[in-house]
């Protein structure tokens, strides 16, 4: 797993105060968002992260960075990082980590008529 220290490493340190505005929690809290992406894109793939893994640090990496400047409200800069996490995921586990993609299950549920429906038999 990534921690703060791996993201000071990351920017400037002008920028990381820009960023959180010196509250290491913020990066904190980009970091578990990251982390749960990170999971939830494996989820969809029907497989689990390998957090130790260096893709999946350097993906986790680039969506805490994308989650900091997006939270900063530096959307272009956000929407560079987030590609960059998209396509290192994509070369771990595929093209079923992208938006829109794999299959959706359909759920149906039925249940037997009564004749008690008023007319709908």
């Amino acid at each position: 797993m990534i921690t703060v220290d791996d993201l000071k490493a990351e920017l400037t340190s002008y920028n990381y105060q820009m960023l959180t505005q010196n509250d290491d929690s913020i990066a904190q809290r980009a970091i578990e968002k990251a982390d749960i992406w990170v999971k939830a894109k494996f989820a969809k793939c029907g497989k689990e992260p390998d957090f130790e893994d260096s893709l999946v640090k350097e993906a986790t990496l680039k969506r805490a960075l994308y989650e900091l400047y997006s939270w900063a409200e530096q959307e272009e800069k956000a929407k560079d990082k987030k590609e960059d996490a998209e396509a290192l995921l994509e070369g771990i586990i595929g093209s079923c980590a992208k938006e829109g993609s794999g299959s959706s299950v359909p759920y149906v549920a039925v249940a037997k008529s009564s004749s008690d429906w008023k007319g709908f038999e």
